[in-house]
C-alpha cells in the first residue's frame, strides 16, 4: 500500500508542477458550499466532485481496472498533500509570477473553449446514417476491397533506376539490391512494404502498382524521392464479411469526421458574427 501511495503522490504533485489545471481549476471554481466536503485543508475545501473527477482522469489509463476503496483512500491522502504544498507555494506568492498567470490564463482559455463547444455546440450536431453513407461512397479507399504486399527499391537517379532494373531482369536478388542500394527505410527489410491499400502510395507509385500483376516488376518510376521500383508479391482481396466488418470500424470514425466538420462550421460562423461587434487587432510584423 505504501508504494502504491507514494506512486500516486508522486504523479499528483508531477501534475501539479507541471500543468496546474485541475489543482487550479478545483481550487478556484468549485462551489464546495452546495457538495459534499471530503476534506479540508486550511482555507481550502475537497469536495466529493473534485474528487470523482480527478478519480477518473486516472481510471482512463487503467481500463477495466477499477481503483479500490484502499487505493481511494490513499488518494485523497495524496490529494491533501498536494493542496499544502499548492498553499505553501501560494504563501511565497509564487502565483504571481508572470509565467504562472499566463499558463493559467492559457489554462482558462482552453477551458472555456472546450466547454463552449460541449455545451452549446455538440448538442446542435447531428450526422444521419445517409450522411455517413454518401461520403463512403465519395471516398471508397475509406473501404479497400484489396491490398498488395509490395517490394520497392528507391535511388537517386535515373541512371542507377535503370542498372538495377537490368540487373533484376537478369536474376539478381531483390532483397540483396534492396539492403544495399536503396535510400528507403524499406532496405532493412529487404524492401518489403505492405500490405498497402489505395490511397497509401504516392500518387505517381499507386497508379503503378495496383496495376502489376503478381511477381512482375516495373519500370523505374520518377518520385519526389527518385526514382522507385516496385515489385508486387502478393495481391489479397478482401472477403464480404471482411469488407463489412471494416465498414462498422469506419463508419464510427467518419461520423465523429462529419460531426467535427460540423462543429467547424458552427464555430466559423459563430466568429464572424462575433468579429462584427468586436474591434480585433493583429500586429503579424510582431511575429519572430
Amino acid at each position: 500500500m505504501k508504494s502504491i501511495e507514494k506512486k500516486v503522490w508522486m504523479v499528483l504533485f508531477l501534475i501539479a508542477l507541471v500543468t496546474g489545471v485541475s489543482l487550479w481549476s478545483i481550487r478556484g471554481w468549485t462551489d464546495a458550499k452546495e457538495e459534499q466536503i471530503l476534506a479540508k485543508v486550511g482555507k481550502d475545501d475537497i469536495t466529493m466532485a473534485d474528487f470523482t473527477e480527478m478519480v477518473n482522469k486516472y481510471q482512463a489509463s487503467r481500463k477495466d481496472r477499477p481503483f479500490t476503496a484502499e487505493e481511494k483512500k490513499g488518494m485523497l491522502d495524496n490529494l491533501v498533500k498536494t493542496y499544502l504544498i499548492v498553499q505553501e507555494a501560494e504563501r511565497l506568492k509564487l502565483d504571481e509570477k508572470s509565467s504562472i498567470k499566463r499558463q493559467l490564463r492559457l489554462s482558462k482559455i482552453e477551458l472555456l473553449m472546450r466547454e463552449y463547444v460541449s455545451s452549446l455546440v455538440e448538442p446542435q450536431v447531428k450526422v444521419t446514417d445517409g450522411e455517413v453513407e454518401d461520403y463512403l461512397k465519395r471516398t471508397p479507399e475509406l473501404i479497400p476491397k484489396e491490398t498488395l504486399s509490395l517490394k520497392e527499391i528507391v535511388v537517386k537517379t535515373d541512371k542507377e533506376a535503370k542498372e538495377i532494373f537490368q540487373e533484376l531482369k537478369k536474376g539478381a536478388s531483390f532483397a540483396e539490391l534492396a539492403a544495399n542500394k536503396s535510400i528507403a527505410p524499406s532496405r532493412r527489410y529487404g524492401g518489403k512494404i505492405g500490405p498497402i491499400s489505395r490511397g497509401k502510395l504516392a500518387k505517381a507509385l499507386e497508379d503503378v502498382a495496383f496495376k502489376l500483376k503478381v511477381g512482375e516488376l516495373s519500370e523505374p518510376i520518377k518520385t519526389d524521392q527518385g526514382y522507385t521500383l516496385l515489385l508486387l508479391d502478393e495481391r489479397k482481396e478482401r472477403t464480404q464479411k471482411e469488407i463489412d466488418q471494416l465498414k462498422e470500424k469506419v463508419k464510427e470514425k467518419v461520423e465523429q469526421y462529419l460531426k467535427s466538420r460540423k462543429i467547424e462550421e458552427i464555430m466559423e460562423k459563430k466568429v464572424q458574427e462575433l468579429s462584427k461587434n468586436t474591434k480585433i487587432e493583429k500586429y503579424y510584423d510582431q511575429i519572430k
